[in-house]
């Protein structure tokens, strides 16, 4: 009986050391729970199949992306997505980068460009819950924020004249207005706000060395062979604006 009850004992150990743990960020298209309670979404995907090349069972919480830096920050989680900044180097270590992204201001059809985010100076601006998108938007007191749940609510506000400008990533934007069945046609971008990049980091407070190699081999995997571009292939098109 105690040879069986230490073989079950080390099977557990073992099923448990074979998994890396993720906190993925709640915002569509990246991480968000299905009707059935499923985790759907960018991350989701990227996650689950890095951690299957590099050979682990994968652990995904779907959190709010201030809740996602304070995972990493503490050490409660291993590994997370998170735009490149120094701020994310002080707290986990980057094992590569997974796409780049562009933060976009849109307004109807019709409205003017910007020059710089003083002129959103009185103007009514949408943006994502949780989200943060640097100081201009973040601590600008001289716009008024109107938060929603999620950039495809935003975009209708904006339809409905309820906000002058939406905030958000040209991915979030594009997948949003795919959601909506929108061709596209009643948005226009009118400022580029940042052009951050998507990384793949492991928290400073881990001690898991030999998972953090593996999913930075894995990564750099997915790269050379073209799957990494595969699984972010719906390229946004209405939210971009050339430099």
């Amino acid at each position: 009986m105690r040879v069986v009850v230490l073989v079950v004992c080390l099977f557990q150990f073992a099923a448990f050391a074979e998994q890396v743990v993720f906190s993925t960020s709640s915002v569509k298209p990246w991480g968000y729970t299905d009707e059935r309670g499923q985790a759907q979404g960018l991350l989701v995907d990227f996650s689950e199949r890095v951690s299957e090349l590099a050979g682990y069972e994968l652990v995904n919480s779907i959190r709010p992306y201030p809740r996602v830096i304070r995972d990493l920050t503490a050490g409660s989680v291993d590994f997370a997505v998170m735009f490149a900044s120094p701020g994310a180097e002080q707290i986990g270590v980057d094992l590569g980068k997974i796409l780049d992204l562009q933060v976009v201001a849109v307004a109807l059809k019709g409205a003017l460009p910007i020059q710089a985010p003083d002129e959103l100076r009185g103007k009514r601006v949408g943006v994502i819950r949780g989200s943060r998108y640097g100081p201009a938007i973040d601590d600008n007191p001289h716009i008024s924020r109107k938060t929603f749940i999620s950039t495809a609510q935003g975009l209708e506000m904006l339809k409905l004249g309820r906000i002058d400008v939406m905030v958000a990533t040209d991915y979030a934007i594009f997948h949003s207005l795919d959601e909506l069945g929108w061709d596209g046609s009643e948005i226009m971008p009118v400022y580029v706000l940042s052009r951050p990049s998507a990384h793949l980091y492991w928290s400073r407070q881990s001690h898991q060395q030999q998972q953090a190699d593996a999913l930075a081999k894995a990564l750099r995997q997915m790269r050379s062979s073209g799957e990494l571009t595969e699984l972010f292939s719906l390229q946004p098109t209405v939210a971009v604006i050339e430099p």
